[in-house]
């Protein structure tokens, strides 16, 4: 909980962030061309303390006034993004960080064995930097269009949602929401502004102990979408756009077992549709779906209806199109009729 001074980066007070006449120096230059290493530090400075003092705004860790306490804190978010940023070039620090850094640092601050807590930001740094070597991507521009890039993974996730839920993604896509109007945040912030800190921290429980975050990320991220689908289909897009970017409290238990149990569901199909040789239809008959799933291949639960309901229902589209069938036939005839009494009446004058 202690250290330098806010705003200090390892015990040195920063520079002025304005200059004599009053305007501010990173509005002077172009980030991209700083003249020497002391203006680039200046410049990533006050871009990681513009992001840090917007983290958690309304935690009273951070604003504790005892000792001035929740400045110090802040300040060591500061020096974690703008060493890690110093130390990785080849990424820079990009918004959205400062929400993964400010989180576990929370966590760690706030351990019950102090001889744990004081090595907070020591700590913190480290977890930062271990999943920076599995998402770094996401943050790196010249690798947005590949699969681990940003724009890759909102695909995979569209994806997704397409095959288990393409009633919502039709609705989206004809209201005019873009994947990247609430995705972008999701995938970048590992869905931390989403949810009360306690939900991020039981969510983030998960997604450590896995295997494979990216697809953990994923899976929750479409159920997310799913768990509200009558809500967004009801809407417009004023309404889906606010439901995405402001997601509703969730209950947190129920969204991480649907998202495991749609991954779950989805290999077992998956399997046996290709080591069995089954179709697609047989497995879904054949495999009964967990009761948690929202949607699965479009259906609701995941449950496919009874073969005698298919069957039904396939004979009323077929009776349905056969009498539009038969009355086109129809229209058609009498069309053709009607032609043929007026050419043989202007052939009788």
């Amino acid at each position: 909980g202690g250290g330098p001074p806010s705003g200090a980066v390892g015990g040195i007070p920063p520079p002025p962030l304005c200059k004599p006449d009053g305007n501010r120096v990173r509005n002077d230059r172009p980030p991209s061309c700083p003249d020497t290493d002391e203006e680039e530090n200046l410049l990533l400075l006050d871009e990681v303390r513009k992001d840090v003092i917007r983290t958690h705004p309304d935690l009273r860790f951070f604003l504790e006034p005892a000792d001035n306490l929740g400045q110090k804190r802040y300040a060591a978010l500061e020096r974690i993004l703008f060493v890690w940023a110093k130390l990785n070039k080849g990424v820079r620090y990009v918004q959205g960080m400062n929400e993964i850094v400010g989180t576990l640092y929370f966590v760690l601050a706030q351990d019950s064995d102090e001889s744990w807590s004081r090595h907070a930001e020591a700590d913190t740094y480290f977890l930062f930097n271990a999943l920076m070597v599995e998402i770094r991507d996401v943050f790196m521009a010249e690798l947005d269009e590949a699969d681990t890039g940003i724009h890759g993974r909102i695909s995979n996730m569209i994806t997704l949602l397409s095959l288990h839920d393409p009633e919502v993604r039709c609705h989206l896509d004809e209201v005019g929401i873009d994947p990247s109007f609430y995705s972008v945040r999701w995938l970048t912030t590992l869905l931390s502004r989403e949810f009360l800190l306690p939900d991020t921290v039981r969510l983030w429980d998960s997604m450590f102990a896995s295997t494979h975050k990216d697809n953990f990320l994923r899976y929750v991220s479409v159920t997310m979408v799913m768990v509200i689908r009558d809500r967004l289909l009801a809407g417009d897009f004023s309404a889906c756009l606010r439901l995405l970017q402001a997601y509703p409290p969730p209950d947190l238990d129920m969204l991480l077992e649907s998202s495991r149990a749609l991954w779950i569901y989805e290999s077992q199909v998956t399997l046996a549709c290709h080591k069995g040789g089954i179709s697609l239809g047989h497995a879904l008959r054949s495999i009964p779906p967990p009761p948690s799933i929202v949607m699965a291949y479009g259906l609701h639960a995941g449950r496919a209806p009874p073969v005698s309901r298919q069957v039904r229902e396939a004979g009323e589209r077929l009776g349905r199109s056969s009498a539009a069938g038969a009355s086109s036939v129809a229209s058609a005839g009498r069309s053709m009729l009607g032609s043929a009494m007026s050419f043989l009446r202007g052939n009788s004058r």
